[in-house]
């Protein structure tokens, strides 16, 4: 019964926020095969963001040309938006930022992930969500 009740939901639906296309296309396949409905996006100027619900997860790359990671959060916070977030850099410094801003807003940061990572990081915060 419990597996029914499983299978009767609808997948959870993350948003993949990076510049880099080819990072975007490696999360989208990494994510979807866990069983989440992926939405990639390389513009963090973004229409998806205020499309978020409760349920959604966000994965944000915090070095963006057009718009970095803090300005990103910094939307969010704006649209209250409670979704969980997973911060993303290979730059520490600019992610103990971030990590420090999402707590100030009052974000649901449920992770924080350091470039490059593994299927195993990833299968690790969604799990714990």
């Amino acid at each position: 019964m419990q597996q029914e009740t499983q299978a009767l939901r609808p997948a959870r639906r993350v948003l993949v926020i990076d510049d880099e296309a080819a990072f975007c296309r490696f999360m989208a396949r990494l994510i979807s095969s866990l069983g989440y409905e992926v939405t990639t996006t390389c513009q963090a100027k973004c229409a998806y963001l205020d499309e978020l619900k409760e349920p959604d997860i966000v994965f944000i790359d915090m070095m963006m040309p057009d718009m970095d990671g803090i300005e990103v959060l910094d939307v969010l916070a704006d649209y209250k938006v409670k979704s969980a977030i997973v911060l993303m850099s290979g730059a520490d410094h600019s992610l103990a930022k971030a990590e420090a801003f999402a707590k100030q807003a009052d974000l649901r940061l449920i992770g924080v992930l350091h470039k490059p990572f593994r299927l195993n990081d990833v299968q690790t915060i969604l799990a714990a969500e």
